[in-house]
């Protein structure tokens, strides 16, 4: 079996594999490739154009578009001959059957058919009532990201926490079918307490440093209360929903979604990449320094290879928004340990500012400059924070989080190690809907 590769209405490339599938090319078309530089990296930085790519980097683009873990595991099981190996596709051929079903929506612009399949569909949207929101949450082991072959659903989305795709249209929430491009990502609060609403808090303090313009709420779906997070690789112009190309940090780099805690320090190959293939690199550096420097004062420590993403518009590369962060060090189960080292430390407790800054300078940046952007990041958080709306901070023990990144940037400015797990008075306090009850008694 062989792969399409499609951006937009552009068919671009195409799989070839070697018999038994253990290996796999992705070869540009020639009628594509004429029409760029060599090593333009159309549908990733690790395969630049004319091509055909190096198998190993071809696999790991390809593995990078499937989900992980136990989602992963359930959709592998439906279908057929398919095995999985330390949770990854055992071969290529499995990796290109699971995407011959599930690759018509897929992360940016990419849509995968089988070979010779035509134009890609443009799908439908159908309407869902709260009755049917609930049925996909509480459904969502069987069908991770909302897929369902006998339904056309043919949707894949990288990453290993349970999550669905819908799209909003006209305010109401559809489901996006036969290849409809969706417009939102849901997910629903895990094992980890409060997840959604961790979340939705962290991703606002990122939009008031800067980092994303894309909006992020929560809602009750069923017995579930769910982040919403708009993509921010979508765009709706008109009645017409437009993907927009990207692809994770693993991909542009060629490694497997397995090996994403060994991407090593955002200033090695991250920062080197970016050197390479952005067209303004300082910008798209310093970019990818404040999430990483964010990532580390609101204590966040999944900031693994899957969790930085770029933007490719026809060759163009720059840093893409802030997603996927949330403030871990509330989890007492959790380690602590970054999912990429900054400077020498690998601990969220023992990261101070003069870490921070060792690995602004690896980038290239000099000592002032840096030491003025983590003074701005200080000052938008403490900002972000007193600007909270009621609805991110009630309901739930948002001190706890908030507490928790003030004493981290206290430490920030004074040089101190952050820190680690919030202090007992932190973990136990009331929820600021409870404070502020209590003082209306008063």
């Amino acid at each position: 079996m062989e792969l399409d590769l499609w951006l937009g209405d552009r068919r671009v490339a195409r799989t070839t594999s070697r018999p038994g599938g253990r290996t796999v090319r992705i070869a540009y078309d020639d009628a594509i490739a004429a029409q760029y530089e060599a090593e333009t990296p159309l549908l990733s930085c690790s395969l630049p154009t004319p091509g055909p790519s190096q198998p190993a980097k071809a696999r790991a683009f390809l593995d990078g578009l499937l989900p992980e873990g136990r989602a992963l595991e359930t959709v592998a099981a439906q279908v057929r001959n398919v095995r999985l190996v330390d949770g990854a596709p055992e071969t290529t051929a499995d990796t290109m059957a699971l995407l011959a079903e599930y690759g018509r929506e897929c992360a940016g612009a990419v849509v995968v058919l089988p070979a010779g399949s035509g134009v890609p569909s443009g799908g439908r949207y159908e309407q869902l009532d709260d009755q049917a929101l609930s049925a996909i949450v509480r459904d969502l082991p069987q069908h991770p990201i909302g897929t369902d072959l006998a339904r056309d659903l043919r949707m894949s989305l990288a990453g290993a926490q349970p999550k669905f795709l819908l799209a909003r249209i006209d305010g109401r929430w559809c489901e996006a079918v036969d290849g409809a491009p969706s417009t939102h990502i849901i997910k629903p609060t895990t094992a980890w307490a409060h997840s959604a609403r961790n979340e939705a808090l962290v991703i606002g303090l990122g939009r008031a440093c800067g980092l994303t313009d894309h909006d992020v709420w929560t809602e009750q779906m069923g017995d579930s209360v769910v982040l919403v997070a708009e993509r921010f690789d979508r765009r709706t112009d008109g009645s017409i929903i437009v993907r927009l190309h990207q692809e994770d940090m693993c991909q542009a780099l060629g490694i497997r979604p397995a090996d994403k805690y060994q991407i090593g320090r955002p200033s090695g190959r991250m920062a080197r990449l970016l050197r390479e293939f952005a067209n303004s690199p300082r910008a798209e550096v310093s970019a990818l320094f404040g999430q990483v420097a964010f990532r580390a004062v609101v204590g966040d420590e999944d900031g693994h290879g899957k969790n930085y993403s770029l933007l490719l518009d026809d060759g163009r590369v720059r840093v893409a928004p802030l997603y996927d962060s949330l403030c871990t060090l509330i989890y007492p189960e959790l380690s602590g340990r970054m999912g990429a080292p900054i400077g020498a430390q690998v601990s969220l407790a023992k990261v101070d500012r003069a870490a921070l800054l060792d690995e602004a300078r690896a980038m290239g940046f000099p000592a002032s400059e840096a030491g003025e952007a983590l003074d701005e990041l200080a000052a938008a958080l403490r900002s972000g924070i007193e600007r909270l709306d009621d609805s991110v901070v009630a309901g739930w023990p948002s001190d706890t989080v908030i507490e928790t990144v003030l004493a981290r940037v206290d430490r920030l400015e004074s040089g101190q190690r952050l820190g680690g797990k919030p202090t007992k008075r932190a973990a136990s306090s009331r929820t600021l809907d409870d404070e502020t009850a209590r003082r209306q008694t008063l």
